[in-house]
């Protein structure tokens, strides 16, 4: 997991990194480098937490699923 002033990259178990642009997502674009920097995995590998903007965001997103595929997989 990664994210800096362009974009978030998740590489997932199967090798796959897959990008998101923070363009679209506000919470990230008014955040400082620092804080878009300091993000972790969290809730069994499907959410995406900044704990100093204190913002979590799921895989889905990502992915570009809904987030009810994403749960299944996990259950």
């Amino acid at each position: 997991m990664k994210c800096d002033d362009e974009s978030i990259d998740a590489t997932f178990d199967d090798g796959r990194t897959l990008s998101l642009p923070i363009a679209g997502l506000a919470f990230l674009r008014r955040a400082t480098s620092a804080e878009r920097r300091d993000c972790r995995v969290c809730d069994r590998g499907t959410g995406i937490y900044w704990p100093k903007l204190d913002e979590v965001m799921g895989v889905d997103v990502i992915l570009g699923v809904p987030e009810d595929e994403v749960l299944d997989l996990i259950s």
